[in-house]
């Protein structure tokens, strides 16, 4: 992919995500070379994302695999920024990561302090520092990405289309939910999944 296709797809990407992330831009490499370097499927592409950061919504925007059509999975406990494309028909994929020992501080000093979230306090607190913090990323990024953008050819674990979960009734809020096992109340009501407390 050339600079300037990487560009245009920062563009589209910034409109989709809200704002203009460094973290697109290498998204956008990232997913090119895993696109480039795994070819043809024979079935479809699907995702994997290891962290919930930028990179999630260039895969989700560059190849259609997204959270709702289960063709993109979050491994956010992993916390890398790597992903992998893969063949559903037959587990064959690429996986891309950043290589941080091809990243130098001295003459990409800016990238080295993204990849190791060493900005300053400045920058972390956000407004004019971070803008220009980001654009500086982006250039020293488009100055190394062939030589830190490690991709690697892989199989997957586990493959194909995910089974459906059956649906229940919680017997306590009755609300339908998706049952993992033979549960008979729903994450929430079990206290195990409760992310808020009626107003």
């Amino acid at each position: 992919m050339t600079d300037q296709e990487i560009m245009d797809w920062f563009e589209k990407a910034a409109a989709f995500h809200r704002k203009r992330a460094p973290g697109l831009v290498i998204g956008i490499a990232m997913v090119s070379g895993c696109i480039e370097k795994l070819g043809e499927v024979k079935d479809k592409v699907n995702a994997i994302c290891e962290s919930i950061l930028c990179l999630s919504d260039v895969i989700q925007l560059m190849t259609g695999c997204t959270l709702g059509n289960r063709y993109l999975k979050s491994y956010d406990k992993l916390g890398r920024f790597a992903l992998t494309l893969y063949d559903r028909a037959d587990g064959r994929g690429v996986r891309g990561s950043i290589d941080i020992d091809k990243i130098s501080a001295q003459e990409t000093p800016e990238l080295y302090k993204f990849f190791l979230r060493k900005r300053s306090d400045e920058v972390k607190a956000g407004g004019e520092a971070r803008i220009k913090s980001g654009e500086q990323v982006i250039k020293e990024f488009m100055t190394v990405r062939e030589q830190i953008i490690k991709l690697e050819d892989v199989y997957l674990e586990k493959f194909g289309k995910g089974v459906m979960l059956p649906a229940a009734r919680c017997k306590t809020c009755r609300e339908s939910f998706l049952r993992q096992n033979d549960e008979e109340e729903c994450g929430v009501c079990t206290g195990e999944m409760r992310y808020y407390r009626p107003a």
